[in-house]
């Protein structure tokens, strides 16, 4: 008998995890391929959705020189 342990996310594999608002990309898929990164608005979907910490989202707001939801967060699951 083999049992799976549960595995905890990571914030931003929780991130990527769910469906983009913005452009609809399914989950564990990033937006944008090369490089690879995911959508601010998938970001705040997951912090509204309890999935982030407010201390995670300032961290990757902070990195951004334009805010936009559409902006790319660079690497997405870091």
């Amino acid at each position: 008998m083999t049992e799976t342990i549960p595995r905890t996310l990571t914030e931003p594999e929780a991130a990527r995890a769910r469906r983009c608002p913005l452009c609809g990309q399914v989950p564990g898929v990033p937006c944008q391929s090369k490089p690879a990164g995911d959508h601010l608005a998938r970001y705040l979907d997951a912090y509204t959705a309890g999935k982030l910490s407010r201390t995670y989202l300032a961290m990757v707001l902070a990195e951004l020189v334009v805010i936009a939801d559409a902006a790319i967060i660079p690497g997405g699951a870091r």
